[in-house]
């Protein structure tokens, strides 16, 4: 059987809905800047949550990618935070969101060379020693590539969690974004990653914006219901994989609460018919 947990990123602003509709969701990923940087009120209703539902733990401010050491002093936050959630991972996005004296306010990607990838692969050993759960890298969305790349970015995940052994946090909606934006095929992308890599899955719903030049792009909002397309992906990687838990991500139109139900029952929909395939594949193997 087919075992996944199914649930939706944490928002302080619907942090009252979400504890008294608790029943609705397997899991609940805790973003853990969100405990170092909120109120006292909003950092007590998040431990309110510790027992009751399974927690899953997400970062944003580590930012891996900067071209510095990474403060140790924030690393250690995040290891108290993640061992008081009780999380069984701890999650962060394979980016850089500042340089230093400048918080620059977005993910942005990485050259996707050998060389900067043994630099993320020190920092990654960093966070794995000073972090007690296993260490997850989050693909991100992006607008440009940098014209000295020279891996694709199944290859330079690969390669970072090859040497490090951390797994992949699998973002379908990035993956789907970013092969409609750049012209490349995400089944091809997801059956590169190499088997077993990945542990947790994202899944969100994004619009489309035209870019500088008037030619439409598509941006990964988390303010709409999951696409179809991006379902499809997810069928497909479940073929492959066998994700912990797989998260809805919604930071805009949080009053959709219908759409964000909606969203968690299609996927576990998707899950209970990969259920039923595998069962009926076995069964027919058997015979």
């Amino acid at each position: 059987m087919l075992n996944h947990l199914v649930g939706m990123g944490y928002r302080s602003a619907i942090a009252e809905w979400t504890r008294a509709h608790l029943d609705q969701f397997d899991v609940l990923e805790i973003t853990v800047d969100h405990l170092i940087h909120r109120t006292s009120a909003q950092r007590a209703a998040i431990f309110d949550l510790v027992g009751r539902v399974p927690l899953t733990a997400h970062g944003v401010g580590l930012s891996i990618g900067t071209d510095v050491p990474l403060d140790l002093a924030y690393l250690d936050q995040v290891a108290a935070i993640v061992e008081f959630l009780k999380a069984p991972a701890y999650s962060e996005h394979l980016a850089f969101t500042r340089v230093p004296g400048r918080d620059l306010g977005n993910l942005l990607p990485l050259p996707k060379t050998e060389e900067v990838a043994e630099q993320i692969i020190g920092k990654v050993r960093t966070v794995q020693a000073r972090v007690g759960v296993p260490f997850l890298l989050e693909n991100i969305t992006y607008m440009f590539e940098w014209p000295d790349s020279k891996l694709s970015d199944a290859e330079f995940l690969n390669l970072i969690c090859r040497e490090t052994g951390a797994g992949l946090l699998l973002d379908l909606e990035n993956v789907y974004l970013n092969s409609q934006n750049h012209g490349f095929d995400p089944y091809e992308f997801i059956d590169a990653l190499a088997p077993g890599l990945v542990r947790e899955i994202h899944m969100a719903g994004g619009i489309t914006v035209r870019d500088p030049a008037g030619r439409p792009v598509l941006a990964d909002t988390h303010s709409h219901p999951v696409q179809a397309a991006v379902l499809d992906l997810l069928d497909h990687t479940l073929t492959r994989e066998r994700p912990a838990t797989i998260i809805v991500e919604r930071d805009d139109r949080l009053d959709a609460i219908d759409e964000i139900l909606d969203d968690v029952e299609r996927i576990r929909e998707r899950i209970a018919l990969q259920g039923r395939t595998h069962g009926r594949a076995a069964l027919g193997s058997a015979a």
